[in-house]
């Protein structure tokens, strides 16, 4: 399984740079093209403020609406029902995170790079709407998920399929070979993600604590790549 497409491009503008903003006044007539195009995100970001203040039990398609300052109606059209919203609101903040992560650390050496990547996702995790996806996650699961379907298992094989791109890349630019990218991006998700749950119970990330830890887990990685041989550099 894999997650569904974001009704946004992922190369199209962060959707929470055009919502950080105050709303504008909803205007009269048929919406431009830009406006329209940019309808299903900010639909979508409505759908997460409820879930935000209003939580799980008591989303409704009326309080997307008068979040989003638009009909009913209009949600229907992109949006047949409360799966197909939800779906296409997990794929649509999984793809933003990874795009906001994948920025951090570009042009860096490879260790450098992941060293602030993993304290960004380290600090993600724990944040307020870390913890919201984790909760969007497990009522996908609970509310749609079936033994064919399972949405934390198609989002941790989304991750690896993208970190895995991630270090092929990193190791290309840097000229070395890389024998196992997809192993090896399975070891550092769950490395990260081992670590996210052992200090789970924090309340408050300390940041000073959390790249420390980021630089010790990067640099021990990679240098276990490299004594193993499953990096060989400079590459032929």
């Amino acid at each position: 399984m894999t997650l569904p497409p974001s009704p946004q491009s992922p190369n199209s503008k962060s959707p929470s740079t055009d919502l950080s903003g105050s709303r504008t006044a909803t205007k009269r007539g048929r919406p431009s093209l830009e406006e329209a195009q940019r309808l299903p995100a900010r639909i979508l970001e409505a759908g997460w403020e409820v879930l935000r203040d209003h939580g799980f039990e008591a989303f409704t398609f009326d309080r997307v609406a008068r979040h989003a300052h638009i009909g009913k109606a209009t949600i229907y059209t992109r949006f047949a029902s409360k799966r197909e919203f939800l779906e296409a609101l997990l794929a649509h903040k999984t793809i933003e995170r990874r795009l906001q992560i994948m920025k951090l650390g570009a042009g860096l050496p490879i260790v450098e790079a992941f060293c602030i990547r993993a304290a960004a996702v380290i600090r993600v995790l724990h944040s307020a709407e870390g913890r919201m996806m984790e909760r969007l996650v497990d009522w996908c699961d609970q509310e749609f998920g079936t033994d064919e379907v399972n949405y934390r298992q198609a989002m941790y094989a989304d991750a690896l399929v993208s970190i895995s791109e991630e270090i092929r890349e990193a190791a290309r630019v840097q000229n070395l070979e890389l024998v196992d990218p997809a192993l090896a991006a399975g070891f550092w998700l769950e490395g990260l993600l081992g670590h996210a749950r052992f200090t789970g119970s924090i309340k408050e990330i300390d940041d000073s604590a959390n790249e420390k830890w980021a630089r010790a887990y990067s640099e021990f990685f990679f240098g276990g790549l490299r004594h193993t041989g499953a990096i060989k550099g400079p590459a032929a």
